[in-house]
């Protein structure tokens, strides 16, 4: 599923660094394609194949509606994942061939996994079709998909996937109010589009996720004490926005 060069750069220069919200939503049998790259100091850390599994479970746990592939390594000019998706070097080495690997940019999503740690904000970004993160040292740290739960309790490796995600579901065009959260006890479940907005300051809440209520109708709440726990799958309500997009999605 390839964009042609031309196409990718216009879709991105009409953006600018504006966030993503409000796909197209339409048939629900495409697949999607996610194509993850990593630049060289990512690259270090051996965590391929494993966080490839992570990423087909969280969007469709049956395998047959994502595509995962690697797109190769590539070389930035620094490790901030959002810097080089907000100045525009990311997406104009998408657009321009600039990338390392023989495939070329998806329709969907095409992600840049970074070196820098997931304690440096801001930690990715996300606008149509493309996307960066850093924490590939954390993603690296993951367990086999098969030996990790669905919902888990926070730690660095689970945090950096779930802020992946969150950066994945962004390229598509997903927002925000598409996530869920619920309390369970003294815990505060969130899923990928929530992720831990929550536990921010009343400053980074107010301007970044300035939401009550869920677009599926879950109710948005505060911590008020309780821990996270992080889902690494999309929920219902994200799955359902992803089942329906649309892969020529263009936002303008």
């Amino acid at each position: 599923m390839g964009l042609t060069r031309r196409s990718f750069f216009l879709s991105v220069a009409a953006l600018g660094s504006a966030s993503v919200s409000g796909a197209t939503l339409s048939s629900p049998d495409a697949a999607v394609n996610v194509k993850i790259w990593f630049t060289e100091e990512a690259m270090e850390y051996d965590g391929w194949e494993t966080l490839r599994g992570h990423v087909e479970r969280a969007f469709d746990p049956a395998g047959d509606r994502v595509i995962v592939e690697h797109g190769g390594v590539v070389d930035t000019s620094s490790e901030d994942a959002y810097g080089l998706v907000q100045s525009g070097e990311w997406p104009k080495m998408l657009a321009q061939g600039a990338v390392g690997g023989p495939t070329e940019p998806c329709d969907d999503v095409n992600l840049l996994v970074t070196a820098r740690s997931m304690n440096e904000f801001p930690t990715g970004a996300g606008i149509p079709h493309v996307a960066a993160v850093g924490g590939a040292k954390a993603l690296a740290d993951l367990p086999p998909v098969e030996k990790c739960p669905e919902v888990v309790g926070w730690s660095n490796p689970a945090y950096a996937l779930q802020v992946l995600l969150h950066e994945c579901g962004h390229a598509l065009g997903l927002d925000h109010r598409d996530g869920f959260m619920e309390p369970a006890g003294d815990e505060l479940v969130v899923s990928p589009m929530v992720s831990g907005y929550p536990w921010e300051t009343e400053a980074v809440r107010e301007q970044q996720f300035d939401v009550e209520r869920g677009s599926c109708g879950c109710e948005f709440v505060r911590p008020e004490g309780r821990a996270p726990r992080l889902m690494l799958v999309f929920s219902d309500c994200e799955r359902e926005r992803i089942h329906e997009y649309e892969g020529s999605y263009r936002p303008w």
